[in-house]
């Protein structure tokens, strides 16, 4: 007997697991929004070298002597002020026998944001994006060990303190153990929808606050939702049954059972449960077996199934988020560029995830979204080589990333389903704390252009999004299937997985 004969009897999508999904939302729009801050918190404005000689020298033109004195002072490329580099000092003609020297002090636009982070610190944008994704890194990592090793109520409510990933997880987790085989995409298409309100809510919030801190703590006042959540967190039924603590798990599907309307049968009670798991009742009231996560590895296919699985989010997200950074690099109004490359994306991501994930299984659909976004990113080039207007290659750039935004739920959906229950929080814990090295390396990708000049380097962050694409796709081929599967709960039933 497994645990989705239990879930069919007492409600494999009811009120209770909705319930569940609203909460995911919740959840979702505060690791999304904190995700997308760089793009407006870091964003460079226009900017050139101060004026020395010029008391209160600003971005906007104060009089025509000001002007004069502008154009005096600061060179001119492509018809756009240097942004690096003024005269030494104004020659007796005005304009000849001029040498430039860099600058280390700068004035800026403030017609978009009045402050960001890069105007008010002077501080690389690249390392403040990767210092986010360095502390996903640690927040995904303690989620993973707290999930299987702490009850979850215990672990959400610790990790809704301190870290927004750790809290998703948690409750991702929960969710997608207690929804009916037929029902678990739905975990990542509620998800994908949470992102979306949260995205047009903080490009709204980044609209209507201009400075870098007001935006920054609007979006942090938001998480005390989370600490109200953790009143409505149960713990996971098939991580209880998995530690023998079977009596706690009776209690949980009991109420699941009389939320969804339905009652459980006297065949599921705790005996059943026991039976489930492979285990007798622990003989201790706190249940004290459990697993290492390094069996998972001792175990060599296992091992390579992982590693694979690792990698493939690693590259995902870092595509995920170095294209939703680019933003920043697109000419043009950024409100309408981040609606156009990063909500959209989602938007679609929801449409195909809800025709197709279900149809053509979890492999199939991550191997063809890959590799098409992949195909997509690389074919920027081409305007580059055969001549094309920066139309062609946004609207390339927007198909990668519609493509690499569909994989990353996808990815989501796949991961957990490809570990035991018993080590289920770790297994999706560790992916994506794997995948934020990606994350950590997305800005440096991203501004590739700044350091490689012309029109190569233009899309040269789109070519190696590519290339990362088309390599995930190859390795998603050895992942074993999922769909219609009943999830493994041992490390033997994850080991035969797929065979």
């Amino acid at each position: 007997m497994k645990f989705d004969d239990v879930l069919r009897e007492i409600g494999e999508f009811g009120l209770y697991q909705k319930r569940l999904m609203f909460l995911l939302c919740i959840t979702s729009c505060c690791v999304v929004m904190q995700n997308i801050s760089p793009v407006f918190t870091v964003k460079i404005p226009k900017h050139r070298c101060k004026i020395p000689t010029y008391p209160n020298d600003t971005y906007q033109l104060q009089s025509p002597d000001h002007a004069s004195l502008v154009n005096e002072t600061i060179p001119l490329r492509n018809g756009e002020y240097s942004e690096c580099t003024l005269y030494d000092a104004v020659g007796s003609d005005g304009t000849e026998n001029r040498t430039e020297r860099a600058c280390n002090d700068w004035v800026f636009d403030k017609s978009v944001f009045t402050a960001t982070l890069v105007t008010e610190r002077k501080i690389y944008r690249s390392h403040s994006s990767m210092m986010i994704f360095a502390g996903k890194f640690v927040g995904a990592f303690l989620a993973s060990m707290a999930g299987d090793y702490l009850p979850a109520l215990m672990a959400f409510r610790f990790m809704a303190g301190a870290f927004t990933t750790g809290s998703y997880l948690c409750i991702y987790v929960i969710t997608l153990e207690l929804l009916g085989t037929r029902y678990r995409r739905y975990s990542s298409i509620v998800a994908v929808i949470a992102d979306i309100f949260a995205m047009l809510a903080a490009t709204l919030f980044a609209y209507l606050l201009r400075h870098w801190q007001h935006f920054q703590a609007s979006l942090a006042s938001l998480t005390i939702f989370l600490f109200i959540a953790y009143f409505f967190i149960p713990e996971s039924p098939r991580w209880l049954v998995s530690k023998g603590r079977h009596e706690e798990a009776q209690k949980v599907l009991e109420v699941v059972a009389r939320i969804n309307g339905r009652s459980l049968p006297p065949r599921f009670q705790i005996e059943a449960l026991a039976s489930m798991a492979g285990v007798r009742a622990a003989s201790g009231p706190k249940g004290k077996q459990g697993v290492s996560p390094l069996s998972l590895f001792r175990i060599p296919r296992l091992f390579l199934r992982y590693t694979l699985l690792y990698f493939c989010w690693i590259l995902t997200i870092m595509c995920y988020y170095g294209l939703m950074l680019n933003v920043s690099n697109m000419s043009g109004n950024i409100f309408l560029n981040f609606g156009l490359m990063t909500v959209l994306p989602e938007v679609f991501s929801v449409a195909v995830l809800s025709l197709l994930l279900e149809r053509v299984g979890r492999r199939s659909f991550v191997i063809g979204a890959v590799g098409l976004g992949g195909l997509a990113c690389m074919a920027t080039i081409l305007p580059v080589v055969f001549g094309g207007n920066d139309w062609i290659i946004r609207g390339l750039s927007l198909g990668g990333r519609m493509c690499v935004s569909a994989t990353s739920s996808a990815l989501y959906t796949l991961s957990p389903e490809l570990f035991p229950t018993v080590l289920r929080s770790f297994g999706l814990g560790s992916c994506s704390m794997m995948s934020r090295i990606g994350g950590i390396a997305s800005p440096y990708v991203a501004d590739l252009n700044t350091y490689v000049m012309g029109t190569f380097g233009a899309v040269l962050p789109q070519m190696v999004f590519g290339a990362a694409g088309l390599l995930t796709a190859i390795m998603t081929f050895f992942l074993p299937e999922t769909r219609g599967r009943h999830l493994p709960e041992t490390v033997r039933d994850a080991e035969l997985f797929g065979r």
